[in-house]
Formats: C-alpha cells, sequence, structure tokens
C-alpha cells in the first residue's frame, strides 16, 4: 500500500511540471510554483523507508514467502460509559444491598432454578395409571371372552382398545 502511494506521489511530481509546460497560462495571473520542500515532501526519505520495509518483510523465517502485511486505518469505535443502567432511579452506589441481592448472593445457582411443577407431574402419573387400568380391564375382559367362545357359547366380543 505504501509502495503504490509512494507511486502515485512520484507520478504526480514527475508530471507536474510536464503538465505546467503543455499549459498555457496567461502572463498576467501567473500561480507562484509549488515547493516540495516546504510541504516537507521528500523522495529520498520515502525511497529510504520503501526500502527499509521490504528488507524487513523479506527476512521472514518461510521458505514460501507466504507473509502478509496489511495496514489497516479506520475510526476507533466510540466509548459510551454508565450504559445499560439507570442513573437517576438506580440503586444508591455505596448503600447496603437489597433482600434481593442477599437472596441471590447466598442462594447457589442449583437452587435459583425454576420450581418442579407438581401438578403436572400429579397429573401425567394419573393419566399413565387410568392407561394401565384400561389395558388390564381389556386383558381381563378378554381372556373371559375367549374361553366362553372355547367352551361353545355365542356372546359379543368385547370392544377393542382405542
Amino acid at each position: 500500500m505504501r509502495r503504490f502511494l509512494a507511486a502515485v506521489l512520484v507520478s504526480a511530481v514527475a508530471a507536474a511540471p510536464a503538465a505546467a509546460q503543455t499549459a498555457v497560462a496567461p502572463a498576467a495571473t501567473a500561480a507562484p510554483a509549488i515547493n516540495p520542500h516546504a510541504l516537507g515532501i521528500s523522495l529520498s526519505r520515502i525511497s529510504r523507508r520503501l526500502a527499509a520495509e521490504s528488507d524487513a518483510r523479506n527476512e521472514g523465517a518461510s521458505p514460501l514467502k507466504l507473509e502478509f502485511h496489511v495496514d489497516v486505518y479506520g475510526n476507533a469505535p466510540q466509548l459510551r460509559f454508565f450504559t445499560g443502567q439507570d442513573l437517576v432511579y438506580g440503586g444508591v452506589p455505596g448503600s447496603a444491598p437489597t433482600h434481593r441481592d442477599m437472596l441471590t448472593h447466598v442462594t447457589p445457582q442449583a437452587f435459583r432454578s425454576p420450581r418442579v411443577d407438581f401438578l403436572s407431574l400429579l397429573a401425567g402419573a394419573a393419566m399413565f395409571g387410568a392407561k394401565k387400568a384400561q389395558d388390564w380391564n381389556y386383558d381381563r375382559q378378554y381372556e373371559a371372552y375367549r374361553k366362553l367362545v372355547e367352551a361353545g357359547q355365542n356372546v359379543p366380543a368385547p370392544k377393542p382398545r382405542q
């Protein structure tokens, strides 16, 4: 990136006199010539710096020279202090903790988890028990029907399971 900028700068400085020669300027309004030394531009310093950086980058330990260096310029993010805090109606700094703060502090995390829903557990157990009772009743009626049919009696079959 710096090499590119240096090349653009060198070409601009070299092209400036050529462009000035081709342009026809009126004699009454002659613009003062730009002095690059007054601007602090030194081509020798730029070339010395580029040579030093290329030598430093070529001294890498990798024989394949797979090292890449990228210079990134950007704006730093804004620092925002005191975000997410209620500075007007929040807790007073340095004051005693509230009852909820103390309970949270002294209660282990395992005991702060949500409570067990015993009603759902009881309803599930009742439904499971009712299904088992229906299955048991059907099996009992089916055995009685099978025995009567084997004995030669004509009886209606029990209702099938649902």
